[in-house]
């Protein structure tokens, strides 16, 4: 926010604030040596499109389209999709620009609410939605800002809707390896039409990369592809190249999460003590380096201005969607010493 000090600590970007790992800067820079960087296919590099499709079950490359993030492969995806007066369900709260991009193609955007501290599913109200001529569902999983993944039994029963009423799902997955205990649910076997959204720039800490992915049923890559030609051309020759070494090594994503993991641990037992003055719940999610203080101050808006200009700058959750008013949400995926001087900030907060 505008108001904040210089010098003030940013826990409202969208990214890790861990740095890149060294491995990785190594290899960029023995490929840029080596390599001549050009034009690529449409779809991106054969063996980078082989790597990502390796990362999933029962894909194959051809099903792969490699774009410039997970913001253009969710642009790309509903340029293939959407057509104008669309009905696009979004639960709420999520990413802030869901609505936006639809809005963009002319559809008509609906919410589907999570309750209970966004823990919760409303099915009477989804189904209603849902049925009611809705094309496709957009959403996050882990959800941002909430953190929200559906188990088993709720993915079968959200899976179950969708079949029934036709609806395609279009499900933005860059969170998927930022978990701390269990792996997220996959809803592939449980929706029929669904459209799965990737990426490198959270779980490797490279997002400045630019690397991200649409998967798809052959019969649809084929017009996202060609999308992708007339938008962009290609992604970069240096980032895909890169991208294959980073997926063939788990262990660099496991690093990253066990660093996250970390400041999981020591905000949670912070949070399980005592909350910051100004707050009268916390929503700490056992996915995505998102977490949420629900404030006396319902103004969530006036929230993030006061812990801006107090050294802290937050994002109210106003953003996300109803839901989230009255709410803000903080990303603790920032190196340690840093989290240690924001927190010890909201914690002189009235």
């Amino acid at each position: 926010m505008q108001s904040a000090p210089e010098g003030a600590i940013n826990l409202a970007l969208g990214e890790l604030g861990f740095p890149m790992p060294l491995g990785l800067k190594e290899i960029a820079n023995k490929l840029l040596l080596d390599g001549n960087p050009c034009y690529t296919p449409n779809a991106g590099l054969p063996e980078t499109r082989e790597a990502i499709a390796k990362t999933y079950s029962q894909t194959s490359a051809n099903q792969v389209c490699v774009c410039n993030g997970a913001e253009e492969a969710l642009y790309i995806a509903l340029s293939a999709l959407v057509n104008k007066d669309d009905i696009i369900a979004i639960p709420d709260p999520d990413y802030p620009a869901y609505p936006s991009l639809c809005s963009m193609f002319g559809a008509n955007v609906v919410r589907l609410p999570v309750i209970n501290y966004f823990k919760d599913i409303d099915w009477v109200k989804w189904e209603l939605i849902l049925k009611s001529g809705v094309k496709a569902v957009l959403l996050s999983s882990p959800s941002n800002p909430s953190g929200f993944t559906f188990n088993e039994g709720e993915a079968e029963r959200f899976g179950a809707l969708c079949n029934r009423y036709g609806i395609i799902v279009v499900i933005d997955e860059i969170y998927a390896s930022l978990y701390f205990d269990e792996a997220p649910i996959c809803l592939q076997g449980s929706v029929e039409h669904l459209i799965r959204i990737g990426g490198v720039s959270k779980s490797h800490c490279l997002s400045g990369w630019r690397i991200g992915w649409i998967i798809a049923p052959e019969e649809i890559i084929t017009s996202m592809i060609k999308a992708k030609q007339y938008i962009s051309t290609c992604s970069h020759w240096l980032s895909q190249k890169l991208t294959v070494e980073a997926l063939s090594e788990p262990a660099i994503a496991a690093s990253i999460r066990q660093l996250l993991k970390s400041n999981h641990i020591y905000i949670t037992n912070i949070l399980n003590t005592k909350l910051p003055p100004f707050a009268t719940a916390a929503h700490v999610p056992e996915a995505t380096p998102y977490i949420m203080l629900k404030n006396q101050n319902p103004d969530d808006l006036d929230v993030a201005r006061q812990l801006a200009n107090a050294g802290v700058i937050t994002v109210p959750g106003r953003a996300f969607g109803d839901s989230g008013k009255g709410w803000i949400r903080l990303n603790i995926g920032v190196e340690l010493p840093l989290l240690e001087r924001a927190t010890a900030i909201l914690y002189q907060q009235n």
